[in-house]
């Protein structure tokens, strides 16, 4: 009996026994997603997701930590399906994010005080909403939506038609889809598509840009400061991908809607805008194309 609190004492001083990392440490290690702080400075939010192997367990829910580090994180939001786009009102009083929740069809737009309450759905869309960004005087929101075509598909037969390329992105069939900017204002019923019926929108080399692993395409938009315009980047000859370098170009548009203007000249791509604080210049990636005296392309940022 004296041996027991003995044995107790050295086992709890024994360093921990070494062993093979295995796949299942690393596929339950919880990843946190992109920060996102505050236009004031005091806070960021982030999305924290812990995995399971069981799809229908694995959780992904916004958290919030003052920069300074003067308390933990602490979770905002407490729902089954994940939460994107998260962007702050400029005010930073409140965050809009889209989410599939509870009785939706597809992911809808939310807006969450920061000062607490529940996250209240500002729009019913019939497709998916992804990218909401603030007017900068607070009082609307500008997002993305993809509209999927009937596509084609003969009778009851399992093949895929296409008359365009590209058809698929790796492992995943591309549908016939366009990318729409809509925008919206604090009590209204509904929002302005400003992009369908256009030129641009029209053309058959009209398309979003992708990134990354998903097949999901963005235009990128972003405000003009005093609100008033909206620039974007689309892809302009996606239907020319087998014989000729695609290009994507920056466009503005009023926020009212109207046929978009180019900015941008042939020869070049150019991604990711964001308009100067005084509004007279914007700022780019400009991808230079490759060509017989240049055999290699070569990216920039860029100022106009």
């Amino acid at each position: 009996m004296r041996l027991l609190p003995i044995l107790l004492l050295a086992t709890a001083i024994l360093p921990a026994q070494k062993r093979p990392v295995t796949h299942e440490d690393v596929f339950l290690l919880k990843r946190t997603g992109e920060a996102v702080p505050s236009p004031d400075g005091k806070w960021v939010v982030f999305s924290l997701t812990e995995p399971d192997y069981d799809a229908t367990k694995s959780v992904s829910d916004l958290w919030i930590v003052p920069v300074d580090g003067s308390a933990p994180a602490r979770r905002l939001t407490s729902s089954k399906g994940a939460e994107s786009g998260v962007a702050w009102s400029p005010d930073s009083t409140r965050i809009a994010f889209t989410a599939k929740r509870e009785g939706d069809d597809v992911a809808q737009i939310y807006i969450l005080p920061m000062q607490g309450g529940e996250a209240q759905r500002m729009l019913v869309l019939a497709s998916a909403a992804a990218n909401p960004k603030w007017r900068p005087d607070g009082l609307g929101l500008l997002f993305e939506s993809t509209v999927k075509g009937s596509g084609k598909n003969p009778g009851k037969s399992t093949a895929r038609v296409y008359d365009n390329m590209p058809v698929r992105y790796w492992n995943a069939w591309l549908e016939d889809s366009r990318p729409h900017l809509y925008v919206w204002e604090f009590g209204w019923t509904s929002p302005i598509d400003l992009l369908t019926g256009g030129k641009l929108f029209e053309s058959a080399g009209f398309s979003g840009i992708r990134g990354g692993l998903s097949s999901d395409t963005s235009l990128q938009p972003a405000w003009s400061p005093d609100g008033r315009e909206i620039v974007f980047a689309a892809t302009v000859n996606k239907n020319e991908m087998m014989r000729a370098e695609t290009e994507t170009h920056l466009f503005r548009v009023s926020r009212q809607g109207g046929e978009p203007l180019q900015l941008t000249t042939t020869g070049n791509s150019y991604t990711r805008p964001r308009i100067a604080p005084d509004g007279n210049s914007f700022y780019a990636l400009q991808d230079r194309t490759a060509t017989a005296q240049h055999p290699y392309s070569s990216r920039q940022i860029c100022s106009q």
